[in-house]
């Protein structure tokens, strides 16, 4: 896998513009690195870096190309160049697009009115407006249809009561895509509206959740009689779950990019392996139980690359199965665990680091206080293997 060209696959055409794309990265993103277990902007400062450089990615009609011209999307775009884009972002370690941000974007090209895309789009495309979701509650996460915030009509308003939990960069965002009740007698999914939130909004208050990474990446927010007029509602009223899950289809080719992160942690590892120093002073990768474990987890990253990178390639033609995604982000999020546990125990057998292995330790720490949240977060591992369990194995449901 390391000494492999990652870029065999490459047309002519897409090999040019993934050289392009790699130029592009060195000249502008931000001199701060992408942290995994630290994935949120650290002070304002960093903030406005992040802002500008999103901006920067849509202005070079890297982001959103797939649009619609008309919105500021390529002619001609074909989804490879997204997974390229992704790819390469991984590759630097820059700061990534906002999973939350190009939902909105898809959401709104699909459901919003002109007056909405008028509105949002460019905010969106010039890094003015971050968005976050308010899907999730305390007692609905996976089974989100269960949720209980309320939008009570009152005149020509809605008024909104309730809490959302696990908000990713709420705290950072200008506006919020909300799921909301609106009608309580109706079927779980038929009674949800989506709406549009300005996140300054009077009765919308936000507590960030420090995390055991010492970050604050999500947030509850507690909506207590927020007021949105019919220009907020997203889609049809009571027709939210097409739009909530129209929006997580949305760049379904981005999870290819998983795919390069399994292969840099696993750089990552063998790098560590050589910078540690065991008690006798011996570099842990001369020892043969230390290459042996090297050796099983390239195989188990290397079959997990290829499960990611099958579905990638079903998603491109069109040919997905529904088992594919469940299937891709299972066995991803479990070797991402897999290969920090393995780093720490590395970490704690060596009494002493090479030069720049203090650093890549202590990176390392952040990527397994981190790696928990993977397996909930984008479907939980036990809800994914029960679905796995009854699409293909057609067992009955427990």
């Amino acid at each position: 896998m390391t000494g492999s060209d990652p870029h065999v696959g490459d047309d002519l055409g897409e090999a040019s513009f993934r050289a392009e794309v790699r130029a592009f990265i060195a000249r502008n993103a931000p001199r701060a690195t992408f942290d995994e277990g630290l994935r949120v902007p650290r002070d304002p400062e960093e903030e406005k870096a992040v802002r500008s450089w999103l901006g920067a990615l849509y202005t070079a009609g890297y982001l959103g190309a797939g649009w619609p011209t008309a919105w500021g999307g390529r002619e001609g775009h074909r989804p490879t160049r997204d997974l390229i884009l992704m790819e390469e972002l991984f590759r630097a370690r820059a700061y990534r697009p906002l999973d939350q941000v190009l939902f909105a974007g898809h959401a709104l090209l699909a459901f919003g009115s002109e007056e909405q895309k008028r509105s949002y789009l460019p905010c969106i495309r010039s890094g003015e407006h971050i968005w976050c979701q308010l899907f999730s509650e305390p007692g609905a996460g996976s089974d989100l249809a269960s949720l209980t915030t309320r939008a009570e009509p009152e005149g020509d308003e809605f008024v909104v009561t309730g809490q959302k939990v696990w908000c990713t960069d709420a705290q950072w965002a200008d506006m919020g895509l909300l799921l909301a009740r609106t009608d309580p007698t109706t079927n779980r999914h038929a009674g949800l509206t989506a709406f549009v939130v300005p996140m300054k909004s009077p009765g919308l208050t936000i507590r960030p959740i420090r995390e055991i990474t010492g970050s604050e990446e999500f947030c509850e927010v507690f909506l207590d009689g927020v007021r949105l007029g019919p220009t907020h509602v997203l889609g049809e009223v009571g027709a939210g779950w097409s739009v909530i899950t129209s929006g997580l289809a949305s760049e379904r080719a981005f999870v290819g990019a998983n795919a390069v992160q399994l292969e840099l942690m696993f750089q990552d590892l063998v790098e560590l392996a050589r910078s540690a120093r065991l008690s006798d002073g011996e570099a842990a990768i001369d020892r043969e139980d230390v290459q042996n474990t090297l050796a099983s987890m390239l195989a188990k990253v290397s079959s997990t690359k290829r499960i990611v990178e099958d579905t990638v390639e079903r998603i491109l033609v069109d040919e997905e199965h529904p088992s594919d995604g469940p299937l891709a982000k299972l066995a991803y999020s479990e070797r991402y665990v897999e290969l920090c546990e393995t780093a720490l125990e590395l970490i704690s057998s060596a009494t002493s680091f090479t030069e720049g292995g203090r650093a890549l330790a202590d990176r390392w720490y952040a990527n397994f206080l981190w790696s928990r949240a993977l397996t909930i977060s984008g479907g939980a591992s036990e809800v994914l293997r029960g679905l796995l369990a009854r699409q293909l194995l057609e067992l009955p449901r427990a």
